[in-house]
């Protein structure tokens, strides 16, 4: 039996909670107990709850959704002490009497995202991150998790890949058992129960799974199962080697609003809108962020900085490498779905133009370099405010970015017989296969081994300095042109709340900035004339010129004050092109970069169950 043992029932979707209890032997798990300078006492234990999940770079206190921790004797139902001696951890005073025992308590479970848990009428879903609590100081325990759910609900999980999944019934409830070998294998492994689509297919010989839930009626494409077998063979490609899992499971849950994903070893979640599903551009969305995720399987879940060696679940993991994790992923999420066929040339050279054009907005780049936004990220990435944008950068986009410019000079030094899929495989190689993490030190031998010192010292440059890569000289290489589309229209640099004139961020270094609006002003009028919602932009476009004084009048807390802003010209947006005249040189490492084809041939069918 394995020493840790949970039941987890998820029956009672009117309560929104699961109800959990953990049975345990007093002798196996009192030997690592570490209660805060009381690890010696005999009989302690000390449970704790993880305060945030790997991937999602926050603190998040999931313990506050606990319900009161009770313990006792299992075998006689004897009250045991249990004291709460910090936000997620629990002591227990366990008699030497009591040979085992079981604790309880209850998850609040009503919030729809991929790092939480939500409890319905049409199914559950959680991360153990959120669930489970665990003894202190033995993360290697086994534990079997027995999942109580409705008789004609099915059960989801990654684990179930390890140790088959028993069910038993007993009228409308079923039981199902699920294996996990320690700690991080089940905080890496989401659950979902409920009636859902299940899609399967094969790559190399390998089982590929998702799940699709919460779609209401609306027809997924009938695609779907070759389209992420394409993307699986296309990942795989860039690593050069045999898949790293024994199988996969995309959790698709789909709702009415929603976005976002969270990478695991052999599954991962994703949410979208139920909509997105309907529409080509929607679709794509939806196929990038499989890619995206699925990427991460590689890059982070596997190979990953040795400050991720080993997860402390109760506090901050500090990095300055999540440009390379979550950036050089985000690049390849779309080049992954070109190279299977799914997205079209012209369709990639415009998401990389929003990407260039999202950097070029963004002042921050300017204050904060990659290294230190990576850093950073637990008190800034996810903690946004209305000087987000100027006091740092985005490690998704501009790490894209960082990686676009690297792939390029690494084919341009080469001449076309290394790209950046070498470096990642010689990272992967010479780190993750030899059973440790990696550090910048090592990212420097892989690119350097592929294209020499000069790249070293350039990708230095693009991370640990302001980001203003020399995006015209690079593309120009691999025959694209960069067009700037001038705009001569005026600009103040503030963005408003949605539906309201009432100033959420104002962009450093414009015209609103030097005139002292700030975020939190109500705009009134402009140069006299009342501005709403509704008529601002064409208010301020018929009355606004470049480079001459307007008079705003403003509302700042609760105080009618007047300011003059002079506004500049907007700042072209940018496109990519194709350049006709491009040598032939150019257009041979063009053609290396942006190939396309289908690559299905590796996917042995798509079935649905």
């Amino acid at each position: 039996m394995p020493a840790l043992e949970f039941h987890i029932d998820a029956t009672r979707p009117h309560l929104r909670e699961l109800a959990v209890s953990l049975e345990f032997d007093r002798a196996e798990c009192t030997a690592g107990a570490d209660p805060r300078g009381n690890s010696d006492a005999a009989g302690q234990v000390v449970l704790f709850l993880p305060n945030w999940t790997p991937g999602s770079y926050l603190i998040r206190d999931y313990s506050r959704h606990l319900s009161r921790v009770e313990a006792c004797d299992s075998r006689s139902g004897e009250p045991i002490p249990c004291r709460k001696t910090s936000k997620n951890r629990y002591l227990l005073q366990v008699p030497a009497t009591t040979a085992r025992v079981r604790v309880s308590y209850r998850v609040y479970a009503h919030e729809l995202s991929v790092r939480t848990a939500d409890v319905t009428a049409g199914h559950a879903y959680w991360n153990h991150a959120c669930v489970l609590l665990w003894p202190v100081g033995q993360p290697r325990l086994a534990a079997q998790l027995h999942i109580a759910h409705r008789a004609d609900w099915a059960v989801a999980c990654a684990l179930a890949n390890h140790a088959a999944p028993h069910a038993s019934f007993a009228g409308d409830v079923a039981t199902t058992t699920l294996t996990a070998n320690d700690l991080d294998h089940v905080i890496d492994s989401p659950c979902l129960v409920g009636r859902f689509q299940r899609l399967e297919w094969q790559v190399d010989g390998v089982p590929h799974a998702a799940v699709l839930d919460g779609l209401a009626g609306v027809a997924a494409p009938n695609t779907l199962g070759a389209d992420l077998g394409a993307i699986v063979t296309e990942v795989a490609a860039v690593f050069a080697g045999a898949l790293p899992y024994r199988s996969y499971l995309f959790l698709c849950l789909f709702a009415g609003e929603g976005h976002g994903g969270l990478e695991h070893a052999e599954s991962t979640t994703l949410l979208m809108s139920r909509t997105a599903l309907t529409s080509p551009r929607g679709y794509r969305e939806f196929l990038t962020l499989a890619a995206h995720e699925l990427f991460h399987a590689w890059n982070v879940k596997r190979m990953r900085p040795s400050e991720f060696w080993q997860y402390d679940y109760e506090n901050e993991n500090y990095t300055e490498l999540l440009w390379l994790i979550e950036g050089w992923t985000a690049y390849y999420d779309d080049l992954v779905c070109l190279r299977a066929g799914l997205m079209s040339v012209p369709d990639y050279l415009a998401a990389l133009a929003k990407s260039i054009n999202t950097m070029r907005a963004s002042p921050g780049r300017h204050r904060l370099s990659l290294r230190e936004s990576s850093f950073d990220a637990w008190i800034r990435l996810y903690r946004p405010d209305e000087n987000s944008r100027n006091s740092s950068q985005n490690y998704y986009v501009h790490g894209s970015l960082a990686a676009l410019c690297l792939d390029v000079l690494i084919r341009r030094t080469s001449d076309g017989t290394h790209s950046l899929d070498d470096v990642l495989r010689e990272l992967y190689r010479g780190t993750f296969e030899h059973g440790r993490g990696y550090a910048m030190e090592d990212v420097d031998a892989a690119v350097r081994r592929c294209s020499g010192a000069e790249t070293v010292g350039a990708l230095h440059t693009w991370v640990g300095e302001s980001f203003e890569p020399d995006l015209h000289g690079l593309l120009t290489a691999v025959g694209i042109r960069l067009v700037e589309r001038e705009e001569d229209r005026p600009q103040l640099g503030i963005h408003f709340h949605s539906d309201s004139t009432k100033v959420a961020s104002v962009q450093a270094d414009t015209a609103a900035h030097e005139a002292g609006v700030a975020p939190g002003d109500e705009l009134l009028a402009v140069q006299g004339l009342r501005v709403d919602a509704a008529s601002w932009q064409e208010t301020f476009q018929s009355v606004a010129k470049v480079e001459q004084p307007l008079e705003l009048l403003l509302s700042r807390r609760g105080v009618i004050t007047t300011c003059t802003a002079v506004p500049r010209p907007a700042k072209g947006t940018l496109a990519l092109e194709l350049d006709d005249a491009a040598t032939p040189r150019q257009q041979q490492l063009r053609s290396a970069w942006l190939r396309q084809g289908p690559s299905s041939q590796r996917c042995e069918g798509s079935t649905e169950a």
